[in-house]
């Protein structure tokens, strides 16, 4: 981290005093940011009074913020603990982006990860949850995890470091503090060695959560065959695994639950399961995984009122009154039989069309299912229609033959795609 620029989160605490202290001593570029919660009255004034005192001490730069945390946990629905991390965390990101520092540090120590360790495991967990804080996450570096808080006292002593005590520490009422002064004490008293061997023991579920981390990537590497924006997924491959594995597989795309995943894959082609970020579409031999894309999803109607104005389109459309070569990706419209404005928008129950090459009409919704299009194929595809909100053209695959068709030289539009259709 030589070099870096350095922003440490601050208490007023010993730990992240004594993180101050270290990297003072080491010559460090750092800044101190401080969270005033508001939630102990003059205790938290005093704790951030004293943490800008100590920050000018050692000539550096001092960011400090107020929050009205109980009325955003009130607001958010959520426990005080929570609220309080989402806040600081968040204001971290924001100070180190505005102030251009590379890390963010914090003063967590081995009695944390242990204390997140037996929390984690008392409501059950797996290998994720048992591995505790991790060291570096993302920007978010923890220097201290390896020393106990005992190391920390031993220090903070030796070199003269100050510090304000948190009273509530002290208070029993948090689940954390019951198991630091109720649980952590009996364990010392079974082995002396216990902090030594937990934190070989933690050395270990790393090393097995980086094993089984390349063994998942190396699955998905298998499973997961590109297709543009995209993947196909072979479902029989995904009925040999095991919940486990599905989990695993799945779960960095939202998807958590290995029982709704297989119940997918056992149900008729077109279904599909969402997570807040993704699409898992069955497709007859496959499974599609696709990106949601919010954008269209908010917006899907588009006005043309002038035909030279085709810049605010979702897709490169254009018009022209030179003639074209009429193909797929090219149709010519009689312009006598419609109306501006023209509509570029996605499909709507009920839509139909006359599609060229073709007698009589045609729902939409047959037309793609004759073409053999998949669900995501569909939601896909775009609509030119006229200002009656008549199909005039699926763009990009067959237009409208009463709209299109014409024996006539003039009065013709050509509209034609410059650019392949986006794919999503």
């Amino acid at each position: 981290m030589k070099g870096k620029k350095l922003l440490i989160a601050a208490s007023g605490g010993i730990d992240s005093m004594v993180l101050i202290e270290l990297f003072h001593q080491l010559k460090f570029d750092f800044g101190v940011a401080h969270c005033n919660f508001q939630l102990r009255g003059k205790e938290s004034d005093l704790d951030e009074k004293f943490t800008e005192k100590i920050t000018k001490d050692y000539q550096c730069q001092f960011h400090s913020i107020r929050f009205l945390t109980h009325d955003y946990c009130k607001k958010n629905k959520v426990n005080t603990q929570i609220g309080a991390r989402a806040l600081r965390y968040g204001w971290f990101q924001e100070t180190k982006e505005e102030y251009n520092y590379d890390y963010i540090l914090t003063g967590h120590h081995l009695n944390d990860v242990m204390e997140t360790f037996l929390i984690n495991l008392s409501r059950g967990t797996g290998i994720e949850g048992l591995a505790g804080i991790p060291p570096i996450n993302n920007d978010i570096i923890r220097p201290l995890l390896v020393f106990s808080r005992a190391d920390i006292e031993s220090f903070a002593k030796n070199s003269n470091t100050k510090w304000r005590e948190d009273q509530s520490n002290a208070e029993t009422k948090y689940l954390r503090n019951k198991i630091r002064h109720h649980i952590t004490p009996e364990l010392y008293k079974l082995h002396p060695n216990f902090e030594s061997n937990f934190l070989n023991t933690l050395v270990k579920i790393h090393e097995s959560k980086d094993f089984i981390k390349q063994k998942i990537t190396a699955l998905q590497k298998n499973l997961f065959k590109t297709n543009e924006k995209d993947f196909t997924i072979d479902k029989t491959l995904v009925k040999s695994l095991s919940d486990y594995e599905i989990y695993e597989v799945f779960k960095p795309f939202g998807f958590t639950s290995p029982h709704e995943i297989n119940k997918l894959i056992s149900t008729q082609t077109g279904k599909q399961i969402h997570s807040s970020t993704h699409t898992l579409l069955n497709n007859r031999e496959v499974l599609i995984l696709s990106l949601i894309n919010h954008e269209i999803d908010i917006k899907n109607k588009y006005t043309i009122k002038n035909l030279e104005d085709t810049s605010h389109l979702p897709i490169s459309l254009h018009f022209t009154e030179s003639a074209r070569e009429i193909n797929k990706n090219c149709v010519a419209i009689d312009i006598n039989k419609i109306r501006l404005p023209l509509t570029v928008r996605k499909r709507k129950d009920g839509d139909y069309f006359y599609p060229t090459g073709m007698k009589g009409k045609k729902k939409i919704s047959k037309f793609f299912k004759d073409e053999k299009h998949s669900l995501r194929d569909k939601e896909k595809a775009w609509l030119l229609c006229s200002q009656k909100e008549e199909v005039i053209w699926i763009i990009g695959q067959r237009a409208d033959r009463k709209l299109t068709e014409t024996s006539k030289k003039e009065n013709l539009v050509f509209a034609y795609l410059n650019a392949p259709l986006p794919k999503g």
